[in-house]
């Protein structure tokens, strides 16, 4: 089996240990997919932590925008840091052949992976652009290109993830 790069065993020890919690309880979650060790059911492990991650930290940046909870500059600049960062690891979890069960995947990513790889590039860039206003004029100022960044996550969700029944 090859290696992987330092990123996956982050990821994988950080997240997957939530994932597994979560998805023994909720239905309809990817438990058979879990298990699969090929290189395709980790790769599929990996971006379903990585999805994890994003979904996280854009849930407190809205929580924050939305003033669903306190305004915290530091928090929020990390939040979108962190999501910049996520976002360029995103397209490295979408291998060959890694639709395996559970998977939302459509095989659009793969016919035409230069426009899902600037996808995920497009994340990461709407989220370093709120980060650095972020730091610059304080969150307040900048919470307005919070929906920005959601924006991204639906332009790749919308033609490569298949919709839920």
């Amino acid at each position: 089996m090859k290696k992987f790069s330092g990123k996956f065993a982050l990821v994988v020890t950080l997240l997957l240990p939530l994932i597994a919690c979560s998805q023994g309880s909720a239905p309809g979650t990817p438990a058979a997919a879990a298990e699969d060790d090929s290189p395709e059911g980790q790769a599929f492990q990996y971006r379903v932590g990585l999805m994890h991650a994003v979904a996280w930290k854009v849930g407190k940046l809205r929580a924050m925008a939305m003033g669903e909870i306190p305004v915290d500059d530091m928090a929020a600049v990390k939040g979108a840091r962190d999501v910049s960062a996520l976002a360029g690891m995103m397209a490295e979890g979408f291998i060959p052949n890694s639709a395996v069960k559970g998977s939302a995947a459509l095989p659009e990513i793969w016919t035409n992976f230069p426009d899902f790889e600037s996808k995920a590039a497009d994340l990461g860039k709407a989220a370093a652009a709120l980060a650095d206003a972020a730091q610059a004029n304080g969150f307040e100022a900048s919470k307005g290109m919070v929906q920005a960044v959601g924006q991204s996550c639906g332009g790749c969700h919308r033609p490569y993830r298949k919709r839920e029944e």
